[in-house]
């Protein structure tokens, strides 16, 4: 029995489709003609942008060139007279005045202040009551930080000035005076090279500063008023950023002159590096970009020709929806899962070629169910037998690896089992035999002294060493730190007793167990340490060693790295070196719980053994 079709309620029918897809299609070229359109007119505008800012820059280094040689030549006035200002000035400072007035570009008024803000000497000027106050009151700050200082622009006489101040110092450090400058942009020509800029008969250039107020302008009578956008533009000037754009009538619509402005204008801004200044380009953007307004006739070309495209796709339509909804509902119920009936014939164009297609594909994909579900039940039963045979296979995995664990106690069991009897051996007997001996020789060396028989005191120093080593040997087969304080303190015992009494520096940086480990893994681990401590002691002629002992995870880092002679690894190993290092047997016994050991070595570089063995649960946790 067939499922029910179902149609989702956001489905597209294929008419819609077809009106869709002819539209685009046909309607595509128009779109791309007007992102290019829009992409090239942006592109425009940028270049546009790019070349103001590009002039507007070079205009800016040139005024930057012209302050910063009036500002050098006031420095170097003020250098002249570090040692001190009098007043009235003596005749060498009258003279530098003069010298810097002549060394100025176009010559202007110079004047010396000292640090009360009075006129010592001055050059070109009459009276250094020519100063204007608000001037005064500008440069002021310039003899709390030292720094040079322009002040705002001034009217003086018939035109404008603005004053440029350096202060100076004494040879002690102290701000002694002041040179100051009036600079006239009208006589240094500035409005003349900003006539450069401009463009059209709406274009401008002017010469701002941070209070956006104009110094210098391309047109006559700007000159001291206070721009549109000055806030914006100022704050340009103290960020010394440059900026291009367009700026609408964001102060209420009036320019600077008072007029009324409707248009937006296109600008570029360029600051200057040695004074609060900045050089402003701007142009109404109707005659900046003329190709910026609207063309309505092109969407009344859009709609119209869209209109075509829609009768058009229609009548195409119509002439394939109709062997395609037949098809469709066959394809619709093969979907569902009824294969039982064939598809109808429709005709030899392209839509009946595809319906015998679908006729072939149903016979294919019925014989193709028939023939999967015959494999899937083969298959399932290949599964089962495979897994009952990975279960067998685990089953004795695990059974071998509990045989490795009880086979690898009983053998470390049975090594300590038989160092203790050697350890109790050599102590209830060895080692009281050499003391007896020691009594005895030390007893017969009394009596036989008056004979004059000193060598009975050499036997008994050797007795004694040997008494010594025996000891050495019991602490060596089984130390007692092990059993009683655990396995960092008994390597640590070893290190101590190993290395530190041979004047080796030891470092051990352990990391405290949650718990305590097994015996038989305790006394493995110290063998390894034992044996590794030993190596460094007898071979490789170390001053330093650092012991380490981590927990990572489920898993046991021990390390001990020296800074001895070292050796090469890959070298082949003579039976010398067997005999006497025993790497071999901490690669033995990592191995047998379950590690890892390796050793990293280099001739002159020291040696760094390292073994990693994995931890019960209850430890790592």
């Amino acid at each position: 029995m067939s499922a029910p079709r179902v149609r989702g309620s956001g489905s597209i029918g294929l008419r819609p489709r077809v009106y869709l897809l002819m539209a685009t299609g046909v309607a595509f070229p128009l779109l791309v003609a007007g992102i290019v359109g829009s992409y090239w007119l942006k592109v425009t505008e940028e270049r546009l942008h790019a070349g103001w800012l590009s002039a507007a820059q070079v205009v800016a280094a040139e005024f930057d060139a012209k302050v910063t040689n009036d500002l050098r030549v006031l420095q170097q006035l003020g250098a002249s007279t570090g040692k001190g200002l009098s007043r009235p000035a003596d005749a060498e400072d009258r003279l530098a005045v003069q010298r810097a007035m002549e060394k100025l570009q176009h010559r202007a008024p110079v004047f010396l202040l000292d640090d009360k803000g009075y006129v010592v000497a001055e050059a070109l000027a009459g009276s250094g009551s020519g100063i204007p106050m608000q001037v005064l009151d500008d440069i002021a700050e310039a003899f709390d930080d030292g720094r040079p200082r322009l002040s705002r622009l001034v009217t003086q006489g018939h035109g404008h000035a603005v004053y440029e101040a350096v202060p100076f110092r004494s040879f002690k450090g102290e701000i002694i005076g002041l040179a100051l400058s009036r600079l006239d942009p009208e006589t240094r020509d500035f409005g003349g090279v900003l006539s450069l800029l401009k463009r059209g008969e709406t274009g401008s250039a002017d010469l701002v500063d941070e209070r956006g107020t104009v110094i210098a302008s391309s047109t006559e009578g700007r000159v001291g008023r206070t721009i549109r956008c000055s806030a914006n533009f100022g704050d340009h000037v103290k960020r010394k950023a440059v900026a291009s754009g367009r700026c609408r009538e964001c102060h209420g619509g009036a320019d600077e002159t008072g007029g009324d402005v409707d248009a937006s204008e296109v600008f570029s801004f360029a600051p200057l590096a040695s004074a609060p200044w900045g050089v402003l380009v701007r142009q109404e953007a109707r005659e900046a970009l003329p190709f910026d307004s609207g063309v309505p006739w092109m969407a009344l070309g859009g709609l119209l020709y869209a209109l075509m495209v829609v009768v058009f796709s229609w009548g195409a339509a119509r002439s394939v929806t109709l062997p395609v909804s037949v098809l469709t509902k066959e394809a619709e119920r093969i979907s569902a899962g009824d294969l039982s009936r064939a598809i109808p014939d429709l005709g030899e164009d392209e839509i009946g070629r595809l319906g015998q297609a679908l006729e072939k594909m149903r016979t294919s994909l019925r014989e193709l169910i028939l023939r999967v579900a015959s494999q899937n039940a083969i298959l399932e039963e290949r599964v089962a037998e495979r897994t009952r045979a990975l279960e067998a296979a685990n089953r004795q995995l695990r059974e071998r690896e509990a045989t490795r664990g009880d086979l690898l106690r009983k053998v470390i069991t049975a090594q300590e089992d038989e160092r203790k009897r050697i350890a109790r051996e050599l102590h209830d007997e060895t080692s009281q035999s050499l003391a007896a001996l020691a009594m005895g020789i030390e007893a017969a060396g009394e009596a036989i002294r008056s004979g004059g028989q000193p060598r009975l005191d050499e036997v008994k120093s050797i007795a004694t060493r040997t008494l010594e080593d025996v000891h050495r040997l019991i602490f060596d087969l089984r130390p007692s730190v092990l059993d009683d304080l655990g396995l960092l303190s008994a390597i640590e015992w070893y290190a101590d007793r190993s290395l530190r009494k041979r004047g080796i520096s030891v470092r051990c940086e352990f990391e405290e167990l949650v718990a305590r480990l097994s015996p038989e893994l305790e006394t493995a681990l110290f063998r390894i340490c034992q044996e590794a401590m030993s190596n460094v002691s007898r071979h490789a002629q170390a001053s330093a060693v650092l012991v380490e002992l981590a927990v990572k995870g489920r898993e046991l880092r021990i390390s001990v790295e020296d800074d001895g002679r070292g050796f090469d690894p890959g070298a082949p190993v003579t039976d010398e070196q067997r005999k006497h290092w025993g790497l071999m047997g901490i690669h033995e016994r990592a191995e047998i719980l379950g590690g890892t050991a390796t050793v990293e070595s280099a001739v002159g570089k020291g040696t760094r053994v390292e073994v990693r063995i994995p931890l019960p649960m209850t430890v790592s946790e």
